[in-house]
């Protein structure tokens, strides 16, 4: 009997053995299978991350991260403005001129004073215009064999800020005329080409009971209104703090950059259905203000304004003009700003038209 129990007692021994041998096996898989889980998503993690990293990485070098880094560094400390500033960066790489129209005190001076640091290399002029304000104030002086020194003045410049620009008397005018229609100044008896990528303007007033101030007015393709700040701003006014602007090297734009902006641009195509809200605009704007004399819409301006939509395309990364890139018409077409409101109206109903018949 204690021989047959000691085998029993034997083979419950070797069977709990057993038990525990595979036990241990089954713990040290369930140990393997998690440590492998955890490899896994450790790995998942890291290419995750690997991922939105070469995808930022990527989106940083874009031209339209570029550009809004910059309108967010240029907006710093300024209250209610960075669609001005959007506008008037679109302006300055588009190689426009740029009108601001508004009260003393709504930061038109230092917006402009700003977009030079845009690029790389500063290049900057500004001067309050009077009516006493002569020629040698924005040209440089003449010396006694009359040959005239323009370094440092307007003529050498890339970005030219004319505070009140339309108190020039008429001579002053027409060599502005000249600079922001042809980008030449004429001296010494020569047509020369000037350096400037944008001229920007202000105004308190807008100047049509001067005849003689209408040419350059027209020059002018983004006329902007810089207005105070709303009551729902004015606590962010209030709270407002002193900044420092400062544009990395990384993000300020080359010459060459800049070019390449331009040719780029050129590229970027027009649909069918934007040439036909672009038409319908025209035709519905010379049918509004057909009896009038302040409005008017000519072909030089329509071509520009155009290339500016392009410009917009291309910045946002649109090989194609797009609807949105349209509705900046509203800063483009009007003379009088009583007429804005109705403009904008009008060509935010067409685009909106079309838009649906786009996507029936």
């Amino acid at each position: 009997m204690d021989k047959y129990r000691d085998e029993e007692i034997y083979e419950e021994e070797e069977q709990y053995e057993n038990e525990m041998v595979e036990e241990e096996k089954k713990i040290k898989n369930e140990r393997a299978l998690n440590i492998i889980n955890k490899i896994v998503e450790i790995y998942k993690k890291v290419w995750e991350y690997c991922k939105t990293t070469y995808k930022e990485i990527g989106r940083k070098k874009t031209l339209g991260y570029r550009v809004e880094k910059i309108i967010d560094e240029l907006n710093k400390g300024l209250i209610g403005k960075k669609d001005i500033i959007r506008l008037c960066v679109l302006g300055v790489l588009s190689k426009e001129n740029i009108l601001l129209i508004g009260p003393p005190g709504t930061a038109k001076s230092e917006i402009s004073r700003r977009l030079t640091k845009i690029f790389k290399e500063e290049s900057y002029f500004e001067y309050l215009i009077l009516k006493s304000t002569k020629s040698e104030e924005l040209f440089g002086p003449v010396d006694k064999e009359g040959k005239r020194n323009v370094a440092g003045f307007v003529p050498t410049k890339k970005v030219v800020f004319l505070d009140e620009i339309f108190n020039a008397e008429s001579d002053l005018l027409n060599s502005l005329l000249a600079i922001l229609n042809e980008k030449q100044y004429h001296y010494e008896g020569k047509r020369r080409n000037v350096p400037l990528i944008s001229l920007i303007g202000s105004s308190n007033t807008i100047p049509f009971e001067n005849l003689d101030l209408l040419p350059v007015y027209d020059r002018f393709l983004i006329k902007l209104q810089v207005k105070y700040v709303n009551e729902k701003q004015l606590n962010d006014l209030i709270d407002v703090k002193k900044a420092s602007v400062k544009v990395t090297n990384e993000l300020k734009l080359t010459d060459e950059e800049l070019e390449k902006i331009q040719s780029n641009s050129e590229k970027v195509k027009i649909p069918e259905n934007i040439k036909k809200t672009i038409k319908e605009i025209k035709e519905e704007y010379n049918n509004i203000f057909k009896e009038s004399e302040e409005e008017s819409l000519s072909d030089r301006k329509l071509v520009r304004a155009v290339r500016l939509l392009k410009v917009s395309a291309h910045i946002n990364g649109r090989k194609e003009m797009d609807y949105p890139d349209l509705s900046i018409l509203k800063h483009c077409l009007w003379n009088n700003p009583g007429n804005l409101e109705t403009i904008d109206r009008m060509i935010s109903d067409i685009i909106k038209r079309n838009k649906s018949r786009k996507e029936d």
